[in-house]
């Protein structure tokens, strides 16, 4: 493959290990379904933040890869708190990493996309400030109705708008096009 991605799943820890946490990766069918799209276009590689810290492992993942894709869900308008420590140690090993295209794909408990609007800018921000280039993002939204999901096929009516967007993406990320922010929600 010419194009290797990372894809940044970005999930909160349990509080106590018998704890569920809402927002696990059941609850993102986003990455399996673009994961599947990739499939055969490029090489994916999937790491998971879910502490405030970033492991060498995925520091030599994301070293590795041309483009950076972060999944992540929406917590109050922005990114999950773990995150934010997490993107200020990247941006400190900047010269390291070297410059990746960044590409954010949050998902929100709204049913509308939009509300991932100020969270993607987080990412945008961020990533011009780490001396990366921000390619856009995808706001799904859809909440709870997300992991029904998970048991469908790609392109059934209530995710084919999403599944839409997810092609959109990668194929703007083979390209390293940069796009606006764009959205999706689940089709009632």
């Amino acid at each position: 493959f010419s194009m290797r991605l990372a894809i940044v799943k970005v999930f909160p820890e349990p509080v106590t290990p018998t704890s569920v946490c809402a927002l696990s990766p059941a609850s993102m069918p986003s990455v399996n379904d673009f994961i599947a799209c990739a499939h055969g276009k490029c090489e994916c590689r999937v790491i998971t933040m879910n502490k405030p810290t970033v492991s060498e492992e995925s520091l030599a993942t994301l070293k590795e890869c041309e483009a950076w894709v972060v999944f992540y869900p929406v917590y109050v308008d922005g990114v999950p708190g773990h995150i934010l420590s997490c993107l200020r140690a990247l941006e400190e090993r900047r010269e390291e990493l070297g410059s990746k295209h960044i590409y954010a794909v949050p998902n929100c408990g709204f049913h509308d996309g939009r509300q991932c609007e100020p969270s993607i800018e987080v990412i945008g921000h961020w990533s011009k400030r780490a001396g990366h280039v921000f390619g856009g993002g995808v706001g799904i939204g859809g909440g709870g109705a997300l992991t029904a999901l998970l048991r469908m096929k790609p392109g059934d009516k209530p995710k084919s708008k999403i599944d839409k967007r997810l092609s959109f993406l990668l194929e703007n990320i083979l390209e390293q096009k940069i796009f606006e922010k764009i959205y999706a929600n689940v089709s009632l």
